[in-house]
Parts: structure tokens; sequence; C-alpha cells
């Protein structure tokens, strides 16, 4: 591992993923012999994952986790949202699920970096129906996510030398700033999202962008 350290110094494990009961990630740490708490955010699963870990830790509850989660191409597609096999054709809102895994090792001692903050998010329904537009049925979340975190903390958006939001891919992208300018916090300098990163929708035909834990 990365920080040199093996699975019995694990107090915790956070982990989630996308499919029925979480199945990856029990599979994943069933031999590790450390307590698992199983997570579904669906696409905040990382940032779930980290912020239950950094406040279990601060709050001396253990001294050392692990914040992990997985997503899986087809699988997902499988379960809720357009099936492959299917061989319908996909709106131009459609986002694809990428196949990728993290984790972060969260301690109590250490140089850093460290999480400093923890801002939970609220439900936002913007009454969206289309199961193929996730973008603009998260965007209004993540700006209330934003707008919350900025008022908590007496910051501005200039103060960040990057925001980072999940996969709202480029039409959520683009309602996102749209939204936070009636709030008046310019977002369009320091605002990313991974779900537009992920993918190089100039080479790859992934409509909106990817999408995942």
């Amino acid at each position: 591992m990365k920080v040199g350290i093996t699975a019995d110094v694990l107090d915790r494990i956070f982990a989630g993923d996308m499919l029925n009961q979480c199945v990856s990630s029990e599979f994943a740490v069933n031999d590790s012999g450390v307590p698992l708490l199983g997570l579904y955010g669906a696409c905040s699963t990382m940032a779930e994952s980290l912020s239950l870990a950094a406040m279990t830790v601060d709050g001396g509850f253990a001294n050392t986790v692990c914040a992990i989660t997985s997503s899986h191409f087809c699988s997902a597609e499988r379960q809720f949202r357009l099936p492959l096999a299917y061989g319908g054709q996909r709106t131009p809102t459609a986002q694809w699920k990428a196949t990728a895994a993290g984790a972060l090792i969260i301690g109590a001692n250490g140089d850093g970096p460290y999480v400093t903050h923890v801002t939970t998010g609220k439900i936002v329904d913007a009454g969206i129906c289309d199961a193929a537009n996730m973008g603009s049925a998260m965007a209004p979340a993540a700006l209330e996510t934003i707008c919350t975190h900025l008022a908590h903390t007496g910051r501005d958006a200039l103060y960040y030398d990057m925001i980072v939001t999940g996969d709202l891919g480029v039409i959520g992208h683009e309602i996102l700033l749209e939204l936070a300018l009636t709030n008046e916090i310019d977002l369009s300098t320091v605002c990313c999202d991974c779900g537009m990163m992920i993918y190089n929708r100039k080479k790859q035909d992934v409509h909106a962008g990817g999408s995942g834990c």
C-alpha cells in the first residue's frame, strides 16, 4: 500500500459502490478482518465515506480508518439505467458510468493533508423526472451544498484553488454555474466536475460525460 500499512492497522472501513447490497465492497474486504460499515450514497459515496471516516476519527472512535468506493460500468446500467442489451438510443443528456475505484486512509496523526470541514448536502428536488438527465437533477443540490459551506466557513468561492463536483456532467455543470450567478456567486474560474474530467469527450462518445461513485 502507498501509506505502508496493512489491513490489521485499520479500526474501521467505510465502503460503498453502486451494486445491490454493496456486493463489490463486501467481496473486496471479505478477508480483511476489519469492521465494515457499508454505504450507499450513489454518486456521493466517496465524499460520504470520507466525511464519516473523518468524523469517526475526530470524535475519538477510531485512530485509523479506510474510506473506499468503486464504480462499475455495465453493472449499474443493467440494474437501474438503460440496459445495454436492450440496444436503446441514449439521449444527449445521458452520462456513462465509469469503472474505477479509490481509497483514502484517514488517521488521527500525521503530516496532512487534513480534513478540516465537512458540509453534508441536503435533498433539493428540482422536479426532474428524466433518469437520463442526472446533471439537471443534481445541480441545485450541488449549489445548496456549496452555498451552505461558504456561509458556514465565512469564505467566498475564490478562497479555493478548486471546487470540484462529483458527476454533474456538462449539462449539470453549466446549470450549476448559471444558478450560482443568481446567488451572486461566480464559480466559473474555480469550479470543475469529475464527470467532465474522467473521460475525453473529444475522443470518446460519452454524451454528457461520466458518472460514478
